[in-house]
């Protein structure tokens, strides 16, 4: 009878505790990462009973997860995956909301800009006219000025969302460590595995993954490793974990936060190995939408500045004088690494639009003129003119990065794209760069040494920069060159420059037909592809066109988590009709296991009675 009270005792707690799990499944419907539990029932070691042997009840061997390690891991690599193109699709959004609403804005204040030197080449002697010029030039300015600084706000936010997810990175990072060592522990001291914490370490992974993209490797003892999405830099290994470091560049001033991890005491920059979940959305958004479109916008603007300007030196105000500047010029400065060890800071490198028209006859510095500077002749400013559009033409949206070789010359790279030397300047010298003068005049001997580093953003500067410099009307350059054939040989090419009559519109004609002018973005055979107008137009629409595809490749993710989710559940989630059932079951067969408990005890009183 002993043996009856055993199997009815050990059946109780068997079902007792599969009803305890039941119950736990049921309690954690709701709770996300949660897998379904079993108690796994196991018959006990048969007893030997005569010649053979006598069953001797139940137990739960264990208490396992219904769970496939494969579907989670890849549940977590798609979830990094739809997580990125979410966050992606709504920053795009935000900055294609801020250029697409300033994109009228732009067209409509660059038209009454153009408009406004319209109306004065048709009547060049109105001063209404001219004030009128003068006033849609401030306009302008100050419209670009307003969407400078919601680009530079946007700029600010990118850098307080990357510090933000890093934080966010750092909490999983430390919670899959501590439950590693749980794990561990268990594994070591032969127990039941925490399931429950298993989830939660899943669960961590999975929002791990819709952070950054990782890879991770189960071990035997029941720890998980991870790494970068490239699967070559540790985040979390054994005792060690390896914070992200949120922090600003190298480049004093250049205010832009990178994801740097130390390893090995070296301080590493990794934000180039985050390429999915909400952090790679932030970095890939910040470098292929919002720098591309402060550069791009900064390419339209130094393209309008530098046009305008040139066709205005053409010319001549009202009291004959050559014109001047509308614009502020291009002129900026490096910002240098914070690593250099030579003392320059780089205010002493200059980059700004003086195209390299030094050699040509008679000139004698560069522009705005003035009486002494003028050129030999009419034909050679017109010959600087053209030689100064093919310089607008060679613009590129580029970023620079220079840097200091062994043998003490400047090389300048595309600092994002990186690769060969765009050029190699020998020290204290300049040269022409996408049409750009980079100047080394000003560095003095002992002030750089190998291997120092200097960014230079010419573009995005510009934007910054952006100001009007006419504020007279009357030093408006409406006049052009005098028709007057002094030596009577057919052509004006070879007379001095000097002012046609008070009354001429040649050069403000010219201004305003820069409107349609292609100024912008030559192919390889010097031809420019786009009006100044026109290149902003082209920068909106590309922005368009990477909303569009990253709105597709959001609607692809969506699909393939839904699919991959819902096959989890089927395999691993809580159906409370199933469970419903178990409890039913169980319960019964516990009621059962308590009826054997009963039956023993009622025969070991008859038996007891008996021999009374």
């Amino acid at each position: 009878m002993a043996s009856l009270l055993n199997i009815g005792a050990s059946a109780t707690a068997a079902f007792k505790t599969a009803i305890g799990t039941t119950s736990h499944n049921i309690a954690n419907i709701g709770t996300e990462g949660y897998n379904r539990q079993q108690a796994k029932i196991v018959s006990n070691t048969p007893s030997n009973y005569g010649n053979g042997f006598v069953g001797s009840g139940s137990r739960v061997n264990s208490v396992e997860r219904v769970y496939a390690s494969y579907i989670q891991d890849q549940l977590s690599s798609v979830n990094s995956l739809k997580s990125r193109y979410e966050e992606q699709l709504s920053l795009s959004k935000n900055i294609e909301g801020i250029v697409a609403s300033n994109d009228k804005g732009v067209q409509q204040f660059m038209q009454r800009l153009f408009d406004s030197l319209q109306n004065l080449a048709d009547s060049p002697v109105s001063n209404t006219n001219r004030a009128l010029v003068i006033d849609e030039v401030k306009n302008m300015e100050g419209f670009i000025s307003n969407l400078s600084s919601v680009l530079a706000d946007s700029q600010a936010q990118t850098n307080s969302q990357v510090e933000n997810v890093a934080t966010e990175i750092n909490n999983r990072l430390d919670f899959i460590r501590t439950v590693n060592k749980e794990v561990s522990k268990s594994f070591v001291n032969g127990s039941q595995m925490p399931n429950d914490l298993l989830d939660k370490r899943d669960q961590a992974i999975f929002e791990l993954n819709s952070y950054m993209d990782v890879k991770t490797f189960r071990q035997d003892d029941g720890e998980i490793i991870v790494y970068t999405g490239d699967a070559r830099l540790p985040l979390v290994m054994g005792n060690s974990v390896y914070h992200l470091d949120a922090s600003r560049t190298e480049f004093n001033n250049e205010n832009r936060t990178e994801i740097y991890l130390n390893i090995a005491g070296k301080k590493t920059m990794v934000s180039d190995r985050i390429t999915n979940g909400q952090l790679g959305a932030t970095l890939d958004y910040r470098t292929n939408v919002l720098d591309k479109v402060m550069n791009e916008m900064g390419v339209t603007l130094n393209g309008l500045s530098a046009s305008m300007n040139w066709q205005h030196y053409q010319g001549y105000d009202i009291n004959g004088n050559a014109g001047q500047n509308f614009y502020k010029p291009l002129n900026v400065s490096a910002t240098a690494s914070v690593q250099n060890i030579g003392p320059e800071d780089g205010t002493n490198i200059t980059i700004s639009f003086k195209p390299d028209i030094a050699g040509l006859a008679g000139f004698n510095g560069h522009p705005p003129y003035n009486i002494a500077t003028q050129p030999a002749n009419y034909g050679a400013k017109e010959t600087f003119l053209d030689t100064a559009n093919t310089a607008i033409g060679n613009f590129k949206a580029r970023e620079y990065e220079v840097r200091v070789n062994a043998a003490g010359d400047f090389e300048i790279f595309d600092h994002k794209e990186g690769g060969v030397a765009l050029a190699t300047v020998a020290f204290g010298a300049n040269a022409q760069i996408d049409g750009l003068d980079f100047n080394f005049n000003g560095i003095t001997a002992g002030s750089v040494t190998v291997g120092d580093k200097f960014l230079i953003k010419p573009h995005q500067q510009m934007l910054q920069d952006f100001s009007a410099v006419i504020n007279d009307s009357k030093l408006i350059a409406t006049r052009g060159q005098t028709p007057v054939d002094a030596n009577n040989d057919g052509s004006l090419l070879d007379e001095v420059p000097s002012a046609a009559a008070i009354g001429d519109n040649v050069n403000m004609a010219n201004m305003a037909s820069l409107q349609s002018k292609k100024m912008l973005y030559a192919d390889s055979s010097g031809i420019s592809s786009e009006t100044i107008l026109g290149s902003y137009s082209k920068m909106s629409a590309n922005l368009g066109m990477y909303v569009r595809a990253t709105d597709i490749q959001l609607t692809a993710q969506n699909n393939v988590f839904e699919q991959v989710s819902a096959r989890r559940e089927s395999i691993s989630g809580v159906s409370l009709d199933e469970e419903a059932s178990n409890l039913i079951r169980y319960q019964q067969a516990y009621e059962a296991s308590a009826q054997i408990i009963q039956t023993s005890q009622t025969l070991f009183q008859t038996l007891l009675g008996a021999m009374n």
